[in-house]
């Protein structure tokens, strides 16, 4: 019997009123996160398409709406755990589809079968770098909250080199560049 690995535990968002701190501070059991360790979507791995299963485009960001997510080596429940995801609002990348399974890569370019029901439609993002939440979309921009790599951020509209994001009730604008699930997929063909 293979071990059964975690992924993206879960982290704790620490908000400072005055100091403005947004930080992700990984429990023990969290991997390290590191600028350099998030992988972007590979585009040429998977034509976009329509689904015919939910008429969706294929790939598509989606998020993991719970705490603890299993992924499979294989769309069913007959098939191993490879990772147990610990880490609910984890942004993903749909890349497969099967009736009642989505195949998923995650942040580090993984792949995993998880059950359609344990994602959720919420865009998020994950920072993979320390940055700030800024009150306008400018560096000059008064810091609203400051994040550590791996917090994960709802996501709104992007305009240009900054995104729109919100975190524990604090709004304002990101970096895109800073943000993995921000950039644009492959758009879908019928």
């Amino acid at each position: 019997m293979s071990e059964i690995r975690t992924r993206f535990a879960t982290f704790v968002l620490i908000a400072q009123i005055c100091g403005a701190a947004l930080l992700a501070a990984p429990t023990a059991s969290a991997q390290a996160l590191t600028p350099g360790s998030f992988k972007a979507y590979a585009a040429d791995a998977t034509e976009a398409r329509v689904s015919n299963f939910s008429g969706l485009p294929v790939p598509r960001y989606s998020s993991l709406r719970f705490d603890k997510v299993n992924g499979r080596a294989g769309p069913s429940r007959d098939y191993p755990v490879e990772w147990t995801y610990e880490r609910a609002g984890l942004p993903v990348v749909i890349v497969r589809e099967s009736e009642d399974w989505r195949k998923i890569r995650d942040p580090m370019g993984d792949e995993v079968w998880v059950s359609k029901n344990q994602l959720a439609g919420e865009r998020t993002v994950m920072t993979t770098d320390t940055g700030a939440i800024r009150r306008s979309p400018q560096s000059s921009g008064a810091m609203v909250a400051r994040y550590a790599p791996g917090a994960v951020l709802a996501l709104g509209d992007c305009a240009g080199a900054w995104c729109r994001v919100e975190a524990e009730g604090r709004k304002g604008w990101a970096l895109k560049s800073e943000l993995w699930g921000a950039e644009a997929l492959p758009a879908a063909h019928r």
